[in-house]
């Protein structure tokens, strides 16, 4: 079987998976990497939070943890169908379930219900792309090595192989798709200065908010450059978890 999550360079179309080995692959990853599921019911608007425990595979059934508000608990046990949504590095994963029954794992209550014989499959991107706060102000100077222009921008979002920053002003017609900028230096918390390169792959200025934003594409960083990205965006995805369980609360 092909590798689920192996990265891609650019988004996927959607797909239905049904072959149940697939299926379960994906439902294993996301039990380990304790990945949390959104949770909806039929006909509410309100989500829940929860998290994959168990996997039986002689049964054929996936067991969900208590939901988070517990007030989910309520409309499981009464049978009630729901959609379950997850996320793993950029890939986005939902499919259906007809109820649940209550079952107890380790003197705690739990919800069993089968695996699916259909899951919803979406790769948007080829790495996890984490949204970095606009409060946080990290920067990114960008140094054109021929035009003799050095701009000093800060990030929208981060993944493994690229950002999207921000700029002040109408700079639509100072940066155009295709240029390399280097160095392209990100001061990241905690790792300081890191020094990349950087290929820009998109411009859009949004006039309501008088700003540039930019796509970039690192362009073979160093490995010691690429760990410093990756232990930061493992960081972001988990203040980003941390964030949306405060959230249902």
């Amino acid at each position: 079987m092909s590798n689920l999550f192996s990265q891609e360079a650019d988004p996927q179309p959607p797909r239905e998976i049904r072959a149940q080995v697939e299926i379960m692959a994906l439902l294993k990853t996301l039990m380990q990497s304790r990945d949390p599921l959104t949770i909806t019911f039929a006909d509410r608007n309100q989500k829940f939070q929860s998290f994959i425990v168990k996997l039986d595979t002689d049964q054929a059934e996936l067991w969900i943890d208590e939901m988070i508000p517990r007030e989910g608990d309520k409309y499981a046990s009464q049978g009630e169908p729901f959609r379950i949504d997850a996320w793993h590095e950029g890939i986005h994963m939902r499919w259906h379930c007809p109820g649940a029954t209550q079952v107890q794992l380790e003197d705690a209550p739990a919800y069993a219900t089968g695996v699916p014989e259909e899951m919803h499959y979406h790769q948007k991107r080829g790495a996890f792309r984490a949204s970095v706060r606009r409060t946080a102000d990290i920067a990114i100077e960008l140094a054109h090595p021929e035009r003799q222009r050095r701009f000093t921008a800060y990030l929208m979002d981060l993944s493994a192989t690229g950002c999207k920053v921000r700029l002040e002003g109408d700079l639509s017609r100072s940066m155009t798709a295709g240029e390399l900028y280097t160095p392209a230096i990100l001061y990241l918390p905690d790792a300081g200065r890191v020094e990349v390169a950087a290929e820009v792959r998109h411009v859009h200025f949004r006039e309501d908010a008088n700003e540039t934003h930019v796509g970039l594409m690192f362009k073979q960083p160093s490995a010691l450059a690429q760990r410093s990205i990756d232990r930061f965006v493992n960081y972001l995805q988990r203040e980003a978890r941390r964030l949306e369980r405060e959230d249902l609360f």
